[in-house]
């Protein structure tokens, strides 16, 4: 039987994950906003356009985390355990974060180029 108390990590991982995305993506957007950007489709680098007008599509990443780590440890994979998942929830984390926090500190810097419709 599917028991919840012994995929908590997965829950408590898979929900800092979107929190960070759901975040990141805001902030992202927010700086735009506060360097002047209007809120229509402009011609942003790929990365920024990406984060700001589909970041959502990012929480695909932690939902096929929790996918593959519940899996893996319902199938008894001898070489995956608990402290896989764990490293591998921080792996993805920390992953999410780098690329959502570059991405923020670009979308604030004031040297993007940026070419008008």
């Amino acid at each position: 039987m599917f028991s919840t108390d012994e995929y908590r990590i997965q829950g408590i991982f898979g929900a800092i994950h979107s929190v960070l995305i759901i975040g990141g993506s805001m902030m992202v957007g927010m700086a735009l906003k506060v360097q002047g950007y209007p809120d229509t489709f402009t011609v942003l680098p790929l990365e920024i356009a990406f984060v700001r007008n589909w970041g959502f599509l990012l929480i695909l990443i932690p939902l096929a985390w929790v996918i593959i780590t519940i899996w893996l440890e319902r199938h008894r994979a001898e070489w995956f355990s608990k402290r896989w998942t764990i490293a591998s929830g921080i792996g993805v984390g920390v992953a999410l974060g780098w690329y959502l926090l570059g991405t923020m500190a670009r979308a604030g810097s004031s040297l993007i180029n940026v070419s008008a419709p």
